[in-house]
Formats: structure tokens, C-alpha cells, sequence
């Protein structure tokens, strides 16, 4: 089982966490930490990636300066065991699927290792409509489609002789009919364990948020805040890589 195995996998709720949840949701039913608590509730399972953003909470915790309720709502001490465990499990198993691999995989010859050298290069649009909510897209569930049934933003691979700011622009377009030729930043990235650059441009839309035309690579659109965003199932990094686009307005 490899990382990106994990982020489709979902892990149901042990009934005791959900009971711990329920019975803090009746004595605090507002407030911060109730609309992920209801969520949870109504779901009663948690992806992978909300597995990690719980267990961030729980490590970052302060109960001198954080309302107890907050971390009751969470799930408590039970949901914190739980996610320390299925993480725990899922690593072990990922390590030993790695090793399994490293010792089964053949060496490659000089001409396949720069082929599996070459970066490749996507383009992505973080959309900003006038309510400060960007937009995101739904994969289409295709046997071919990168990251199935996951919401992600505007954007694909630059084709060949094409610049970054043209494939945006065209994935705009394709993706969505808007015509987009005006960002008011951007900027790049590559993550040290990935053959990829990701091309990144923020640009606002001011027009009507309900004149979205899809093509057939996505099924669904919407526009979301950030807090929104962590109740999605979402392509992996997509948080992050919208809070380093907003960092420059902080």
C-alpha cells in the first residue's frame, strides 16, 4: 500500500467515538469545532486526510488556551486513540509494502532511469470569486481520469511548447468556458520526493459564480472557503498549496 493508495482510503468511526462526539454536540451545540463534529456524525466514517488534519489538532492542543469543548466535539481522548492507531497501522503497512517493492524492483538501465528523470510540468488556476470562496472542480469517475471522484482546482499538464501562463489559460477555458487572461500573482513549486513542477496563478472572478460550463473531465462544481475544503475529498496538498498563495496578502 503506497501514500497515494491512502489518500482514497475511508475508515469508519468506532461507535464509541461517535457517542462521545453526540453527547458533547448536545451540550455545545454552537461554536467552533461543531460543524466538523456534525459532519462526522452525519458521515460516520473519515478519510485519510482528515485522519492527518485530526491528528494535527490533537498533537497542537493547548487545554490552557483552547476551550475543552473544542476538543470534546473532536471526539476526545477516544477519537485521539483511534487516529493514533489507524495512522500507526497505516504506516507499518506502507513500510513493509516498500520494502517489498525495493527488494522485488529490477535495476534500470541508463536509458530508463532518465526517463524516469524528466519532469513533467502542470498549471493550476486558484479562481477567486467576490465572496473571497475559490473554485474547485469534482474529477469525473473515469477508468483514465487522474485522481477520480476528488476535488480539485482548474488546471492540467503544459503541453509541449506551450508556457505555463498558456496552458492555464487554456485549462480555464476548457475546464470551466471563462476566459481568464488577467492573475494577479503566481508563482511555483516541486516537493522534493516528486518528479513534477506545479505552475501556480491566482486570479479573481467577478462575474456570475453559476457561469461555469464543465467539460467531461469534471462532474460537479463549487466554491468553497478554506473550512469548507477540509470536509472535501480532496486531490493530495490542495490546502497547502492554496495557503502559500495567500501568505504574500498576510
Amino acid at each position: 500500500m503506497a501514500n497515494s493508495e491512502l489518500l482514497n482510503t475511508s475508515y469508519k468511526l468506532p461507535p464509541d467515538v461517535l457517542q462521545a462526539i453526540q453527547s458533547t454536540l448536545v451540550s455545545n451545540p454552537t461554536g467552533e469545532g461543531v460543524k466538523r463534529a456534525k459532519f462526522m456524525l452525519r458521515n460516520g466514517v473519515v478519510t485519510y486526510q482528515v485522519l492527518k488534519r485530526l491528528k494535527n489538532f490533537f498533537d497542537t492542543f493547548n487545554p490552557n488556551a483552547q476551550n475543552q469543548a473544542q476538543f470534546n466535539l473532536a471526539g476526545g481522548e477516544l477519537m485521539r486513540s483511534f487516529v493514533e492507531r489507524t495512522l500507526n497501522a497505516n504506516r507499518d503497512a506502507v513500510r513493509r509494502t516498500t520494502t517489498t517493492k525495493r527488494e522485488a524492483m529490477p535495476r534500470m538501465n541508463e536509458a530508463e532511469a532518465k526517463k524516469k528523470e524528466k519532469i513533467t510540468k502542470n498549471a493550476c488556476a486558484i479562481i477567486v470569486d467576490k465572496d473571497n470562496k475559490i473554485l474547485l472542480l469534482k474529477r469525473a469517475d473515469e477508468k483514465d481520469t487522474w485522481m477520480p471522484n476528488k476535488w480539485a482546482l482548474v488546471g492540467g499538464g503544459v503541453e509541449k511548447n506551450e508556457t505555463p501562463l498558456q496552458a492555464v489559460e487554456r485549462e480555464i477555458k476548457e475546464e470551466t468556458g471563462l476566459e481568464i487572461k488577467k492573475f494577479v500573482s503566481s508563482f511555483n513549486l516541486q516537493r522534493n520526493s516528486s518528479n513534477s513542477i506545479e505552475y501556480m496563478f491566482v486570479c479573481r472572478f467577478n462575474g456570475d459564480p453559476t457561469e461555469i460550463n464543465l467539460n467531461q473531465e469534471n462532474t460537479r462544481y463549487g466554491w468553497f472557503d478554506t473550512g469548507e475544503m477540509e470536509f472535501l475529498d480532496t486531490v493530495p496538498h490542495l490546502l497547502e498549496y492554496i495557503t502559500i498563495a495567500f501568505k504574500s496578502y498576510e
